[in-house]
């Protein structure tokens, strides 16, 4: 026998399908594995289009493949199914390879088709079983942690430190706990076998009964905020306690859960905290009365004595004057000299006095202002003027800002107060040669007013704290102090009263700036 003949018969004889097909996928040649694998005999499949066997929808990736082979690949082993001439599918492991010419170009394609329709059917029925014994063991692995679960919701129950009870529709305890058998001295048996008014006081049953049957006619499961009632121990005991009821329904009604806790310690403490606040307020009312007593008497000594000391001033003060004006004789140098501290020392004190006055008609309400539209550039030229010559002694020159031509809603003397106290701080510490400026900016509806100097400034630490009284900004306990620390304290009560605000900026040995701020005039 040739070779040709030998591998013609090899082919016929094969299980397999063997389909030669020209490039554009018409089919050359039919083996009888092929017509044992799709049922057609060679002259009903020779000829047409191998597409003849493929399933809707499966024509596109068979082209796929082709175009694949037509390129020099491979198909090896693909899995598809394919349509018998019965009408039945075929599933099949496909294998595609090019076919050479004598001139090494393609000139057609080998299909080897092997009928795996048996392999898939059992693949199948394995994986059904697989299936079915996994979900049996995970049902078991379920049920096993539905146990496991309900054994810890249950050892959680009983191991809590409440006194939990389920009562079912007619008032019976259906499930306690172990808190629920040691707080009322029962077992369970004899809990399971009492209604729920058994532990509880005859005098709160009927409360008691109502918050219950009101839960098991409610709409709204869940747990309903705690209420106060008392139990009743088996030996006859009553205690306090808190219980916090909920309903959950089931096929035979609705049950409700109590949730019981003994809070004999917590009104204890609540009594004790009760009698410790009524003491506390008695004595508290006791201080409160003794601090308007002694509030009352201070304001008055202030009131008396500032007009005891005022008068005798006014009078050094006047005599003073007349001395000055050498009406009767010329004084002098040294008499002048002295003149002078007496002057100076009077007026000081003065204002002493009147700075501790303004201060305590302010912290008790009784400071009155009278507001107006008024011209802050009036009101910043008249305290300029007051304190340009203070100014010039000590080599310090004022300069009114490009700012200032708006009117403000003010006290026209609280205003100048305000500014004076700014401007003679600035030039106190403000060295020779220096200047300080005093500007005004819109913002809003208010005005910021700033008085800026390049004195020697603020440490950060102070700047919230020079506007308290007494306080005096870089004076140590050795130093001597100059001025009371009641100007910037009286600065901040006036700002405030009239709807402002006050601050400073400042860096040490760079100067400061001290704003306020009052509602802008329209």
């Amino acid at each position: 026998m040739d070779s040709g003949r030998w591998l013609a018969a090899l082919v016929d004889s094969s299980d397999d399908a063997i389909v030669g097909k020209s490039l554009d996928g018409v089919v050359t040649s039919w083996n009888a594995g092929a017509t044992r694998v799709f049922g057609y005999t060679p002259n009903e499949a020779i000829g047409q289009s191998i597409n003849f066997l493929s399933l809707p929808g499966d024509e596109a990736k068979m082209e796929s493949l082709l175009e694949t082979v037509r390129q020099g690949g491979r198909v090896d082993h693909f899995e598809a199914s394919r349509r018998h001439k019965s009408g039945k599918e075929v599933a099949i492991s496909l294998s595609l390879t090019p076919i050479f010419g004598n001139n090494g170009k393609i000139i057609g394609i080998a299909k080897i088709a092997r009928d795996i329709t048996e392999r898939k059917a059992l693949e199948e029925s394995r994986g059904a079983e697989e299936r079915r014994l996994r979900a049996l063991s995970e049902k078991e692995t379920t049920e096993r942690a539905a146990a496991s679960a309900e054994r810890r919701f249950w050892d959680l129950i009983d191991s809590a430190p409440d006194a939990i009870l389920q009562i079912g529709p007619s008032g019976e305890i259906l499930v306690c706990n172990r808190a629920a058998k040691e707080m009322f001295g029962r077992t369970d048996k004899e809990l399971e076998a009492i209604e729920i008014e058994a532990v509880v006081p005859e005098a709160n049953r009927a409360r008691h009964t109502d918050v219950r049957h009101r839960e098991r006619a409610g709409k709204d499961p869940g747990t309903k905020p705690a209420i106060d009632l008392y139990g009743l121990h088996k030996d006859g005991t009553q205690f306090p306690v808190s219980v916090s009821f909920s309903r959950q329904g089931d096929g035979n009604g609705p049950n409700v859960t109590a949730v019981i806790r003994d809070i004999t310690e917590r009104k204890a403490s609540e009594q004790r905290v009760r009698r410790l606040q009524e003491s506390y307020m008695a004595e508290l009312e006791a201080r409160r009365k003794d601090a308007e007593s002694s509030n009352t008497l201070k304001d008055e000594f202030i009131s008396r004595a500032s007009h005891e000391l005022r008068t005798p001033l006014h009078t050094i003060i006047g005599f003073s004057d007349l001395l000055a004006e050498e009406v009767n004789g010329l004084l002098n140098p040294k008499q002048k000299k002295f003149l002078e501290h007496i002057q100076h020392d009077a007026e000081h004190l003065l204002g002493l006095i009147d700075d501790i006055l303004d201060l305590n008609r302010g912290s008790a309400g009784a400071l009155s202002l009278y507001t107006a539209s008024l011209s802050l550039l009036d009101a910043v030229t008249e305290a300029v003027d007051s304190i340009r010559l203070h100014a010039k002694s000590r080599s310090v020159s004022l300069r009114k800002g490009d700012h200032l031509d708006v009117r403000v809603t003010a006290d026209p003397m609280r205003l100048r107060q305000i500014l004076y106290n700014l401007l003679n701080n600035a030039v106190k510490f403000t060295g020779a040669g220096s200047e300080v400026l005093v500007d005004a900016t819109l913002e809003g509806d208010m005005v910021k007013i700033t008085v800026s100097d390049t004195g020697i400034g603020i440490a950060p630490e102070e700047c919230a704290l020079i506007f308290q009284t007494f306080y005096q900004a870089g004076v140590k306990a050795a130093e001597p102090r100059e001025g009371t620390g009641l100007g910037l304290a009286i600065c901040r009560q006036l700002v405030e009263m009239q709807g402002g605000t006050i601050w400073v900026d400042s860096e040490l040995y760079k100067g400061s700036q001290f704003h306020f701020t009052l509602p802008l005039s329209v």
